[in-house]
């Protein structure tokens, strides 16, 4: 379109220089195009955090399960294209039976994903009395716990 709009205008006009100008800013258009379409197909690939309103929802949405004696950490969420996850660790009493904790564990998956639309959750069970180690060495070289 550009190019027939620099043609005619020269026609017109008889501005020579109209012509170049005109080919000049659809080829600056193009190279703006070109520049939009690599970045927006590399950020597809990318893993990045999650949006900020996301996060809030998840810690709510887990915040609604403090009546249970049960507690969450290591939280980790990331992005990447249009899917959102979440990994974290449920710490529940060393008495339950895996039956249990796992049930309310797929309550818990149930409930992020119905209020995070899109939300993949993994969620490590863990009795209360262990902590699981995180790759955070320390002096010795060794993991800390958390």
């Amino acid at each position: 379109m550009g190019v027939v709009v620099g043609l005619i205008g020269v026609h017109f006009t008889g501005w020579l220089w109209l012509d170049p100008v005109v080919a000049v800013c659809v080829a600056g258009n193009i190279v703006r195009e070109g520049i939009s379409l690599v970045w927006r197909s590399a950020d597809g690939l990318m893993d990045m955090v999650v949006e900020p309103e996301v996060r809030a929802q998840i810690e709510r949405t887990l915040a609604a399960f403090k009546s249970q004696p049960i507690r969450f950490d290591h939280v980790v969420t990331r992005r990447a294209g249009q899917r959102r996850f979440v990994d974290m660790h449920m710490h529940m009493p060393a008495s339950w039976t895996l039956g249990r904790a796992a049930t309310l564990r797929a309550e818990v998956e149930r409930a992020l994903m119905r209020d995070v639309a899109g939300l993949r959750t993994t969620i490590q069970l863990l009795p209360t009395d262990v902590e699981a180690y995180v790759d955070e060495p320390v002096a010795d070289g060794r993991p800390s716990p958390t």
